[in-house]
């Protein structure tokens, strides 16, 4: 079944209703198909799963209203996580696209098909235990049909974390973006958290705009909370790497959501002499 554009689709959960503007368009895929003239826009996709990640039925609905009901808590944002519609993407940009966990081998074979050449995992272990998806089969088809698997795993729900584990996180995207070889496919668990905040990270001290407007954009395209005063403490570190340094508490909330050129200059630096650490 081919790719449906629905255009400005309204997003509903219980506890929300968001719409996904005009530029993203939403694909409802079933397989492993999608339109080819959608292959270059803004799209998200889900890709359905009779069986997510061999989660039994009875336990599949209690594992999510425990994990949601911790992200709500811990995000302070209203977003949710359904696995049971399998893995969800967001085509950002020619060369980045962001979403949720793979859960089967097909799901790889999918994102092969939809030119992704590496995947850039933020799951720790016990993430990818808690849905019962079998790693080794995942790693093992990206091997099988050449993708170029990446882990930088960063603690879900937890900003310290996430804001130390971002360089190197934001290495490897760079690293495999320069490769070339083909998209790369960010991902955490729901792909609402660090996997979104990781790409922004990425296109605020790579591409050239500030905080908001890299925010912004990756929002329009996939709703999502991404915590941004991680991505401003991780700049910090970045920038201001000195002894002598104030704390970025004292600092104001609008501290760092830009950069002079010569503070991006030494950020690049900095993130590029993480590769391989």
């Amino acid at each position: 079944m081919a790719a449906i554009d629905l255009g400005s689709l309204a997003f509903k959960s219980s506890s929300f209703q968001r719409f996904w503007g005009e530029e993203a368009s939403i694909c409802l895929v079933y397989g492993r198909t999608l339109a080819k003239d959608n292959r270059k826009r803004a799209a998200t996709c889900n890709v359905s799963n009779s069986s997510p990640g061999g989660v039994k039925s009875g336990s599949r609905r209690s594992r999510m209203e425990d994990y949601n009901t911790a992200m709500k808590k811990m995000m302070r944002n209203p977003y949710e996580y359904h696995h049971e519609l399998g893995m969800n993407y967001t085509i950002i940009s020619d060369d980045l696209v962001v979403g949720s966990q793979p859960q089967k081998p097909e799901d790889i074979y999918h994102l092969k098909e939809e030119g992704v050449a590496y995947i850039l995992c933020l799951q720790q272990d016990k993430d990818i235990e808690y849905w019962d998806i079998d790693f080794a089969s995942i790693a093992k088809s990206c091997s099988k049909v050449g993708v170029h698997h990446m882990r930088r795993p960063a603690r879900d729900f937890d900003p310290n974390s996430l804001r130390s584990q971002l360089p190197k996180a934001v290495s490897s995207l760079e690293w495999a973006i320069s490769d070339g070889k083909g998209r790369v496919y960010v991902h955490c668990t729901a792909g609402l958290g660090r996997a979104p905040a990781v790409a922004i990270a990425y296109m605020f001290w790579f591409c050239d705009m500030n905080l908001d407007t890299a925010y912004n954009k990756l929002t329009s395209k996939r709703p999502c909370g991404p915590n941004k005063t991680s991505i401003r403490g991780a700049t910090y570190d970045l920038a201001k790497n000195d002894p002598w340094k104030e704390p970025f508490e004292s600092l104001p909330e609008y501290a760092f959501n830009d950069i002079a050129d010569w503070e991006r200059k030494l950020i690049k630096d900095r993130v590029r002499e993480l590769r391989g650490t």
